[in-house]
C-alpha cells in the first residue's frame, strides 16, 4: 500500500513509549507498538484516500480510534464489513425521500457505495487517538484505562496527530460544517478536549453535537437533519 501519510509515526511512537513507562509497562513496549504501528499506517493510508477525494466536508464524524485487531476492521477498510460504527443501511440518512438504496451481497461492493454516498455529502470520520488499542493486542485498551490516562492520551497525541489533521479538514469546511460525536459516552469522557482545540486553532464556531441512537446505534434522522 503506497503512503501517502503526511503525519510522522515517530513522535507519536515516542509518546506512546512515555506513557507506557509512565505505567510500568515498557517490557510490552515493543510487542505493543509493532501492532499499533501496523494498524496506523494501515488505517491512515486509507482515510486520506478518502480526505483527498473531497471537495467539501459538511459532516465530520469524531471517533475515537478504529478497532483493528486481526480482521482489520475499519470504516475505510474495504475489504471488512460495515459495523454497528455505520452500518449500511445508515446511508438512509443520505438518501432524498422516496430514494431507496439497494444492499450488495459482496462486502467490498457495500463498503464502495458507502465511500461513493460519503463523497458526494461531504462525510467523513476523525479519529481522537492515533491509537487502534485492542485488548487482544495490547496491554492498554480504553476500557481499562483511568480517566486519568485517557485524559494523558489525548495530551499527549493531540500536536503530532488529531491537531494537523483537524487543520486540514478545516481546510475544506466552511460555517456550515458540522462536527459531530459518533458516540455520546466518547463526547462526555473526552471532557471538552476536542471543543477547546478546534476554539484554539480557528475562529470560526462551528456546530457541534452526537448522533447517537438508541444503544449502539447511529441516529439516522439526526445525521440527516444536520445535511438537509
Amino acid at each position: 500500500m503506497k503512503n501517502n501519510i503526511p503525519i510522522d509515526w515517530q513522535p507519536i511512537s515516542k509518546s506512546l513509549k512515555k506513557i507506557y513507562k509512565e505505567q510500568n509497562l515498557s517490557k510490552d513496549f515493543k510487542n505493543d507498538e509493532k501492532y499499533l504501528k501496523e494498524a496506523f499506517l494501515f488505517t491512515e493510508s486509507l482515510w486520506w484516500q478518502q480526505f483527498y477525494q473531497m471537495d467539501k466536508l459538511n459532516i465530520i464524524m469524531v471517533s475515537e480510534s478504529p478497532f483493528f485487531g486481526d480482521s482489520k476492521t475499519y470504516i475505510y477498510n474495504e475489504n471488512t464489513p460495515p459495523s454497528v460504527f455505520f452500518y449500511f443501511k445508515d446511508l438512509e440518512a443520505f438518501t432524498k425521500e422516496g430514494e431507496n438504496i439497494s444492499k450488495p451481497k459482496i462486502t467490498i461492493e457495500q463498503k464502495n457505495m458507502m465511500y461513493k454516498y460519503f463523497k458526494q455529502n461531504g462525510f467523513i470520520t476523525l479519529d481522537l487517538f492515533p491509537f487502534a488499542l485492542n485488548p487482544n493486542h495490547t496491554k492498554l485498551h480504553y476500557r481499562n484505562i483511568s480517566k486519568s490516562l485517557y485524559q494523558n492520551l489525548l495530551e499527549e497525541t493531540k500536536d503530532n496527530y488529531l491537531i494537523p489533521k483537524l487543520n486540514r479538514c478545516l481546510e475544506k469546511c466552511d460555517k456550515n460544517s458540522h462536527f459531530v460525536y459518533r458516540y455520546k459516552r466518547l463526547f462526555d469522557k473526552t471532557e471538552n478536549h476536542f471543543e477547546k482545540i478546534l476554539l484554539n486553532i480557528t475562529n470560526t464556531k462551528y456546530k457541534i453535537d452526537t448522533v447517537n441512537g438508541k444503544g449502539m446505534h447511529l441516529d439516522r434522522d439526526k445525521l440527516q437533519s444536520l445535511l438537509h
